[in-house]
């Protein structure tokens, strides 16, 4: 729904609840008329204790159903009051209305909350017109679109066309001492070295993926159990459905990360303590040659890298899962998380093919990121040279103003990292993008945490 249409469906929803007083008086209590459904919750109890103890005999390798629709919701996630609409804004309620997956029960109890909450939704679209901005009639996703799409325009005309055009007339165009660089230029220099070596590391992933598929077609044969087969297909075709969502989720479901917890949070960024973890990591550059996140084409190079190592090309020929975000550091380093495996069990090696005559440029290696605490700020769209700049400007700044120390030796330059969580193909207004600066606690703040 775009912004207009959502400014529309406010207007109309504050023109309905205003025409009858009789209509909107039945409903002063959010609940009322779900009250008949709350005092028979204790006669289907039995009933419903009993269907859960049926379909718990029934038989596993029966084909589940994917649709979203037919999924029942938790009663104790209506009744127990863990929806709480005092906190909950009327643009957030109507998000939720709208929302293809919202289960019909919650759905009753939102458009009563959004009834009982004309006053309000008629004086946001009085404000709007006054004021002629529909800002505040807008849901939080429809926000997180605009402000996307501001950003994205400012990157393609600050940084992308004037990138381009520099490098097309065959500029070098210097941003703090980083050039643009041609990327036929990069690929002619890394053609005879890198481009085989990754080339042949990502045929053997695809290889070692095929083999593997194939010998669990053959055993399911050997098994004698087609369901098997069936349910494996179905798998699949639910990461595959799950893939085509992540298109327009700011954050990809299904994958996994580092983890860290929230200390505290600021206008515009937040302090998090991140725990220790493993990565497979590789640099983006030649040993001391400086690195550009607007060098497109070595950042892809590194990505196929370590997406290679993480299909099985490696010493064990080991599948691993995909995980988020993909970190790029300051130094010019791309980093994969390598999800912790049952029993603490070790990572594959990467395959080590001559990669000491290719000066690191596509070399993969295992190693361990300490624990650290990041002051992160989240941006959206393209992650360009200039967007990271104006991103880092803008939360040094912000720590100084909250006097928050930055963990660096004096006189050294800030370093940081850039998370990003989105697949190439989820649209640029929607990417989920931050910067992390290394920061110190305070010594008040950490007897708090």
């Amino acid at each position: 729904m775009t912004n207009y249409s959502a400014a529309f469906f406010a207007v109309a929803l504050a023109a309905a609840t205003s025409r009858s007083d009789a209509f909107t008086a039945p409903l002063s209590s959010p609940r009322t008329h779900l009250s008949f459904l709350s005092s028979s919750k204790t006669e289907t109890d039995g009933a419903v204790a009993t269907a859960t103890s049926a379909a718990a005999e029934e038989p596993k390798d029966v084909i589940p159903d994917f649709s979203s629709s037919t999924q029942p919701m938790d009663e104790s996630s209506i009744f127990s009051g863990t929806y709480d609409d005092a906190s909950t804004t009327w643009q957030e309620n109507l998000e939720s209305l709208l929302a293809p997956d919202t289960a019909v029960a919650k759905r009753q109890i939102v458009l009563s909350d959004l009834l009982n909450a004309a006053p309000e939704i008629q004086e946001s679209v009085r404000t709007a017109l006054r004021e002629r901005k529909i800002d505040g009639l807008l849901t939080p996703t429809q926000k997180r679109l605009q402000e996307g799409t501001r950003a994205v325009a400012r990157q393609i005309t600050s940084d992308i066309l004037p990138g381009i055009a520099a490098v097309a007339a065959g500029e070098q165009a210097s941003r703090n001492g980083k050039n643009p660089k041609n990327p036929v230029d990069v690929i002619v220099q890394d053609l005879p070295t890198v481009v085989p070596k990754i080339g042949s590391r990502v045929l053997n992933a695809l290889s070692n993926q095929a083999q593997k598929s194939l010998e669990e077609f053959q055993d399911d044969i050997k098994a004698g159990d087609p369901l098997r087969s069936i349910s494996r297909i179905q798998e699949q075709t639910a990461e595959f459905q799950k893939e085509a969502k992540n298109v327009f989720l700011e954050t990809p479901e299904g994958l996994v990360g580092p983890q860290y917890r929230v200390v505290s949070k600021h206008e515009g960024y937040e302090i998090r303590e991140y725990d220790g973890y493993t990565v497979a990591s590789t640099s983006m550059t030649k040993v001391e040659e400086p690195y550009t996140m607007d060098d497109l084409t070595s950042g892809g190079e590194a990505f196929n890298a370590l997406a290679a190592y993480l299909f099985g090309a490696n010493d064990q020929k080991e599948v691993m899962e995909m995980t988020t975000p993909v970190t790029t550091t300051s130094t010019g380093e791309m980093r994969f998380y390598l999800k912790v495996k049952e029993g603490g069990a070790s990572f594959p090696q990467p395959v080590a093919e001559n990669d000491e005559i290719f000066n690191e440029k596509g070399s993969v290696k295992i190693q361990d990121i300490p624990a650290a605490t990041l002051a992160v700020a989240k941006f959206t769209g393209f992650v360009t040279e200039g967007e990271v700049e104006r991103q880092k400007d803008a939360l040094l700044t912000s720590l100084a103003i909250d006097g928050v120390e930055i963990d660096v030796p004096h006189a050294s330059p800030v370093p940081h990292v850039i998370f990003q969580y989105n697949p190439p193909y989820t649209l640029p207004v929607l990417r989920r993008n931050e910067i992390g600066i290394p920061v110190r606690m305070t010594e008040d703040e950490e007897e708090e945490v």
